[in-house]
């Protein structure tokens, strides 16, 4: 089975860590995941939080919704 390395940033803290996921992870257990690998994602409630797709312009990307799938939204590693 493939994985999906996925680059996750905590702009507010400024970290930058790389994590592994099964691209058919649901986004609201990949959040759970990363709050549970890395202590500087656990800022305040965990609904308040989610995963942000940014694109190259700065001015574009989306907001994944929790109850899709990682595979949905032809995520690529890096």
């Amino acid at each position: 089975m493939a994985t999906l390395s996925l680059r996750i940033s905590i702009v507010d803290k400024n970290v930058t860590k790389t994590m592994q996921f099964d691209p058919t992870t649901a986004i609201y257990d990949a959040c759970k995941i990363i709050r549970d690998k890395i202590s500087e994602a656990n800022q305040g409630q965990p609904n308040e939080y989610g995963l942000f797709l940014a694109d190259e312009d700065v001015k574009q990307g989306v907001w994944l919704e929790p109850g899709r799938s990682l595979e949905y939204y032809i995520l690529r590693n890096g």
